[in-house]
């Protein structure tokens, strides 16, 4: 009987820390700071943060990336993001979801979905459609300490 009781008590207790409520209880991921890391894009027609090679269809882009987290209260930040060697960076505005792990982003003119895969480590996908250019690429950041 009291074995039972035990099993019971362990199952009540896994379940409820598994529950909505328990990770609703969890605080949400501190993002302040600096991520930076290589990110690989396709792009067509003129884009603000690649410089123009001159090549009529899609390019295939690589560089490095920083995105910047200033200011976080709870779910809701603000930061901004560019080539790290660039002069550029846009604002980003963002919110996480309450899984603590997806995040949704944006910018002037696009888009971002991104994951954190560890505490120091996400990986930022972007895309972006305007009247004279489309980009979607992502981005493998860590957070510099």
């Amino acid at each position: 009987m009291t074995a039972r009781i035990c099993v019971s008590s362990l199952v009540a207790g896994l379940l409820a820390a598994s529950s909505p409520s328990a990770v609703a209880q969890q605080p949400y991921p501190d993002l302040k700071g600096s991520w930076i890391g290589p990110g690989q894009s396709v792009t067509h027609g003129k884009t603000d943060h690649w410089p123009d090679t001159g090549e009529i269809g899609p390019v295939f882009r690589e560089g490095s990336w920083t995105f910047v987290v200033d200011r976080q209260a709870g779910n809701r930040f603000t930061g901004s993001h560019g080539l790290t060697d660039g002069t550029r960076k846009d604002p980003v505005l963002g919110v996480i979801r309450a899984d603590r792990r997806t995040i949704h982003m944006v910018d002037d003119d696009g888009t971002f979905l991104t994951i954190l895969t560890g505490p120091d480590t996400m990986e930022m996908c972007h895309n972006k459609v305007t009247a004279v250019s489309r980009l979607v690429g992502c981005r493998q950041l860590t957070r510099q300490r």
